[in-house]
């Protein structure tokens, strides 16, 4: 196998491990929600998060095992594939389709991947060239947002600075900010914030909490791996997720600190949203910040095919007028993931492509010449084929 059918391997493992992990989130939401214990906020985005970061690195998980397996550290008995549990299941008669069939099914992906690699006219070139385009364009939009953010932080005043965060005024910030460098934070402020102290203040708490829960972090590595996934469902459905968590657990944070008025707090947010729906129809959007390397307080830009937002100011203040959410100890969620990680791990290692010879492949191969042999030996009472 050729290094680049390794990278394509690892790419397509990473996609369908995407869908999975997604599929196990929502689940896992389901089921709380069914038995009416909802876990606090900030919970469910640590929870999210881990699991990204158990997805993201699967394939290196599942390269370690099987070389453990290789060096017979781990017993290879135990190893879990799905096309030879499928292929274990047809010679026990659980499948009930021709050998011939089978066998080409089973090799539907390589044969894929051979064709989208080697630039096959067809089916192969049409996915290429989707890829190709659509890795390109989100690549140019995420250079383009780059350079939006760059600009707008060049054209801010600053303000204070307290160790790597940076506070900055702007007049065209449509509403409060954060983003950050290689090794800086910024908070973005709009200038006329100033004249409200009170707002001032919340929206200081808001931010900085974004910036000590890393958000800004994350959200720079989900639009940096946006090119890769654009064309998975699944991958928009985890950044919604996200981003609708990030922002929740940061006002569940905000607003259980010792003087901070949940009311106030509500209508800190209103005032922010009508603040930059207002200067976003005097600038006509023309320097919005980009998607990436920034968290916005309040939503001012309708997208397709997303929730509106005064849809998402309306959930996150129906969201803080919530009690009485799940705060078990951090152990005891650590050994609720545990399971989770597991069939991620299981999941990721059960896609892998199946070695090129096993016992009940050779069987299988068996059954196929056979098969062919009865066929093309003729019987008492037939013409011989010529």
């Amino acid at each position: 196998m050729t290094l680049l059918n390794q990278i394509f391997d690892i790419y397509v493992d990473l996609n369908i491990t995407l869908a999975l992990t997604a599929i196990i989130w929502l689940a896992a939401k389901l089921a709380l929600n069914r038995f009416g214990r909802k876990l606090a906020f900030n919970y469910q985005l640590a929870i999210l998060n881990g699991l990204f970061a158990v997805m993201v690195l699967s394939p290196l998980a599942v390269a370690v095992y099987q070389h453990m397996q290789v060096a017979n550290v781990v017993p290879v008995a135990g190893t879990v594939n799905l096309a030879d549990y499928a292929v274990s299941q047809y010679l026990r008669g659980g499948i009930a389709i021709p050998a011939e069939d089978f066998q080409s099914l089973l090799g539907l992906r390589s044969r894929v991947t051979e064709s989208i690699l080697t630039f096959a006219p067809g089916v192969g070139m049409a996915i290429d060239l989707f890829l190709l385009a659509g890795f390109a364009y989100f690549s140019a939009r995420l250079a383009i947002s780059v350079m939006r953010l760059r600009r707008m932080l060049s054209g801010c005043h600053k303000w204070r600075r307290s160790g790597r965060v940076s506070l900055l005024l702007s007049d065209r910030a449509l509403v409060p900010f954060s983003a950050r460098g290689l090794y800086r934070h910024y908070v973005v402020l709009p200038s006329d914030l100033l004249a409200s102290p009170e707002d001032l203040k919340l929206v200081l708490k808001h931010e900085l909490q974004h910036v000590r829960q890393g958000d800004v972090t994350w959200e720079i590595g989900l639009e940096f791996l946006r090119p890769l996934f654009f064309w998975n469902p699944f991958f928009y459905v985890w950044k919604s997720e996200v981003e609708r968590l990030r922002e929740l657990a940061c006002d569940q944070k905000v607003t259980e600190e010792a003087g901070v008025d949940l009311k106030s707090y509500c209508m800190c947010l209103l005032r922010a949203a009508q603040a930059g729906f207002r200067k976003r129809e005097l600038l006509k959007a023309k320097d919005r910040v980009g998607n990436v390397a920034a968290v916005a307080l309040i939503e001012v830009q309708d997208r397709v095919l997303r929730r509106s937002p005064a849809q998402k100011l309306r959930r996150r203040v129906e969201a803080l007028l919530e009690k009485d959410r799940l705060r078990p100890h951090w152990s005891f969620v650590c050994l609720a993931v545990l399971p989770m990680i597991a069939i991620v791990f299981l999941s990721a290692l059960s896609i892998q492509k199946p070695a090129d010879w096993s016992q009940d492949r050779i069987m299988l191969s068996t059954i196929i010449n056979l098969d062919r042999m009865d066929r093309s030996t003729p019987t008492f009472g037939q013409r011989p084929l010529r």
